[in-house]
């Protein structure tokens, strides 16, 4: 991310210098220096930024990332403070004072570059005094930049390795003739492979006599209203999402209830309970009426597995055995006969941890030299606790191993939530809008789209994103990510600082605190759109999801020149959306999906000036595109 920033901050200066013509002759130069000491740099900086699992290496490319986008603060002040000058007619009075302005200002342009040069001149000092140099100079993992390839169909079909006689025991469970509600829950540590065992449960045919199903994933940050309205939800369907939008939690409960106690026999599926308190408060919505309904539930938790209720059967997940866990790894790395020995190794420090055992196989996949898995053995064993590898290790060095255009998109995974089921083609549009995907440069004509496409399917083989529902063909629709997985990418991103999570169920600061400093992919969950008034202009990339307000027309998103990307998902409120004339002079890409009752979109003329892509899903209330949008929108359903 640091050579994306020093990119963008080169390519502003060379904008300045083409069009700021009247300007002092030293400060043209310092900004031309500038432009070519951070172009000098940029070549360290794509060197380093495969080796940021060095402490040292990390705190150096945050001290250059600072120095650049400080470059195009500079320049934007300056910009800023021109436009403001020109604004109206003046005289020659006004003139006079403009002028003296304008002077002032160069001045302290010239100052600020002068701070930058001295703090430039300690980072190349650093480079060599801390050794910096010299760790870049040692053998790498990576044999060389490697682009994503091109995939084809993959494989959609994914198989619980290791648990035969696990299904056969929980199985039996699920089918026994015990007319009473029966509890059924399966605990294990964290990437054990409890989910995909549910699953493969769930979806079993020897389950069809369960005619009401429903399944709902909690997740470690939740809310009982919304768990219980996605449950009813699995069972009726998405239609009531209006019907139930005035209900409270009581209320909700009191529903869910009712419908199923006219129902028969039910199953549900919920995944991922981290805490009793959870449980406790949706538990009550499921009546037992001695019908041999069924209840599965997942935790990381032993002690919650085991006081769901008295009568539960608490169902520990145990590890992969020796060949179990080296058929899962055949499964995903394909190793040739000659690396057998290897790679048998490797997987016997992975301690039969599944998501551990794809991980390395995801990682092995795509370089069957001898070498290169030397390479990477060696790195496990430098890493070894107490004989094992750790799973974040493992999920470090997947990462270490993308080129830098693939470790964008992974990163931009962190900005959805936790459990999110992401819409491939949102996603897609998405990392596009960001320029993460770039133009071929073989110039065969192979579209943006079919590069996203590329670039989704090579992480998905490396099993860092989970497949979650495709087509026969095997084009994938839906995915997700898991996780252990999702914590890596929300580190790596908040290490390149790039990332803040707002989350009003934990009480963090007001938001002018967590995003200062912070230009793009930003979350905010269960937030009142009101507080965005006081949003910082540095921001780039707003996310909103689940968010909501009370006024209408939507309040104001504060002053975001700067913003580029607008995503909102499953905003609730008021009708009537505006989009002003000085509100978003920088926005490209504009997002609605799943607005609860916006019925009407306001865009007055000039307003969106730079906007390119505009998409709307599952806003069903909203008629009327204004003209001015209609002929870049991009998909309506």
């Amino acid at each position: 991310m640091a050579d994306a920033v020093i990119s963008f901050a080169i390519e502003k200066l060379g904008d300045f210098l083409v069009h700021q013509v009247n300007i002092r002759i030293g400060v043209r130069d310092d900004i031309r220096w500038l432009k070519e000491e951070l172009g000098l740099l940029q070549a360290t900086v794509e060197l380093a930024e495969s080796r940021q699992e060095e402490k040292l290496i990390r705190l150096w490319l945050n001290n250059v990332r600072d120095v650049a986008n400080e470059a195009v603060d500079i320049l934007k002040t300056f910009q800023d403070g021109q436009a403001s000058l020109e604004q109206g007619h003046m005289d020659r009075f006004l003139n006079c004072i403009c002028i003296c302005k304008k002077e002032a200002q160069l001045y302290d342009i010239g100052n600020d570059i002068e701070s930058l040069k001295k703090r430039i001149g300690v980072i190349k000092e650093r480079r060599l005094e801390y050794g910096i140099n010299t760790i870049l100079a040692g053998p790498d993992l990576k044999q060389k930049e490697r682009t994503f390839i091109r995939a084809s169909a993959i494989d959609t079909h994914v198989d619980v390795v290791g648990f035969k006689d696990d299904i056969q025991n929980l199985m039996k469970e699920l089918n026994s003739k015990d007319p009473p509600l029966k509890i059924i829950s399966i605990h294990g540590m964290g990437g054990l492979g409890k989910t995909s065992l549910a699953l493969k449960l769930y979806n079993s045919n020897e389950l069809r006599h369960f005619g009401t199903r429903a399944k709902v994933c909690v997740s470690n940050e939740y809310t009982i209203k919304d768990v219980l309205k996605r449950i009813i939800k699995s069972f009726k369907g998405p239609q009531h999402e209006e019907y139930m939008s005035n209900m409270d939690e009581h209320d909700l409960r009191q529903y869910l209830q009712q419908l199923l106690e006219n129902q028969g026999c039910y199953l549900v599926l919920i995944d991922d309970i981290w805490d009793i308190k959870a449980w406790n408060q949706i538990k009550i919505a499921f009546p037992n009426q001695d019908n041999g309904s069924r209840i599965m539930i997942t935790t990381r938790n032993k002690k919650v597995a085991e006081t769901v209720d008295k009568n539960c059967l608490a169902y520990q997940l145990r590890l992969l055995r020796e060949e179990e866990s080296w058929e899962l790894f055949c499964k995903t790395a394909e190793p040739t006969h000659n690396l057998e020995k290897l790679g048998r190794e490797m997987v016997g420090k992975c301690g039969g941890l599944p998501l551990a055992i794809v991980i390395l196989g995801g990682l092995l996949l795509h370089n069957k030299s001898k070498d290169y898995w030397l390479k990477v053995k060696e790195h496990i064993w430098r890493n070894l606790r107490d004989d094992s590898v750790d799973i974040v290790e493992i999920l470090s060095l997947s990462y270490k191993d993308l080129s830098h255009q693939m470790r964008d998109c992974f990163l931009y995974l962190a900005r959805f939530p936790e459990d999110e089921i992401i819409d491939v083609e949102r996603l897609k549009h998405l990392w596009i809008a960001e320029e993460f995907i770039s133009e071929d440069e073989e110039g065969d004509g192979v579209l943006m789209e079919d590069l996203a496409e590329d670039c989704l399917n090579e992480l998905i083989n490396r099993n860092l994103i989970q497949i979650n529902y495709s087509q026969l063909n095997g084009k994938v629709l839906a995915c997700q990510v898991h996780d252990l997985v999702r914590e890596l990418a929300i580190r790596k991103a908040k290490e390149q600082k790039n990332l803040v999570i707002s989350d009003s169920s934990k009480h963090q600061p007001n938001l002018t605190h967590l995003l200062e400093g912070q230009r793009r992919h930003a979350i905010y969950d269960e937030i009142e759109l009101s507080e965005f008034c006081f949003l910082p202009d540095s921001v780039e990339d707003l996310a909103l999801s689940e968010s909501g307000f009370t006024e209408d027309p939507m309040p104001s998103l504060g002053n975001l020149r700067n913003l580029t990307t607008l995503d909102l998902h499953q905003v609730y409120g008021g009708d009537i959306m505006v989009c002003s004339k000085n509100s978003f002079p920088s926005l490209q890409v504009l997002r609605l999906q799943k607005f609860t009752n916006l019925k009407e979109l306001q865009v007055e003329d000039g307003a969106l000036p730079c906007l390119k892509s505009f998409r709307i899903k599952k806003c069903e209330e909203l008629k009327n595109i204004p003209v001015q949008l209609e002929r870049i929108l991009i998909q309506t359903n």
